[in-house]
């Protein structure tokens, strides 16, 4: 049943009109995530020839390492939107997930440098 005193307190404006932002924002965070995705899955076909050749690992195990990469790129969206709505705002919230696939990128990119990988193989 009803409560007629639960009609009264319902918030009647409407979803779009958000001045801050509503749909207004949507072509950059579509543009952020479709630059994201595309750097991702530019990125794994030569990660593991990376993993493989460059650190020695078998292809298994890069293909895991890949497996857990993928996982967390596709988890943390989830853990980002809850922390947006309950914490931080969806600004900053933006922000710090662009900036945070930016650090990981150059990051990653770090590790082309011959003093970041693992010394050669001694013949036997």
């Amino acid at each position: 049943m009803d409560c007629p005193s639960d009609h009264g307190q319902m918030i009647k404006e409407p979803l779009l009109s958000n001045p801050k932002g509503g749909i207004k924002v949507l072509p950059f965070i579509l543009a952020n995530e479709a630059f994201e995705c595309l750097a991702n899955y530019g990125l794994f076909p030569n990660l593991i020839l990376y993993l493989t050749r460059e650190y020695r690992i078998d292809a298994a195990k890069g293909a895991l390492i890949l497996f857990l990469l993928s996982s967390a790129t596709n988890f943390t969206p989830i853990l980002g939107a809850f922390l947006a709505d309950s914490y931080v705002g969806r600004y900053r919230m933006i922000g710090f997930g662009c900036m945070a696939s930016l650090l990981g990128m150059v990051l990653l990119w770090l590790t082309t440098f011959p003093e970041a990988r693992p010394p050669p193989l001694c013949p036997i």
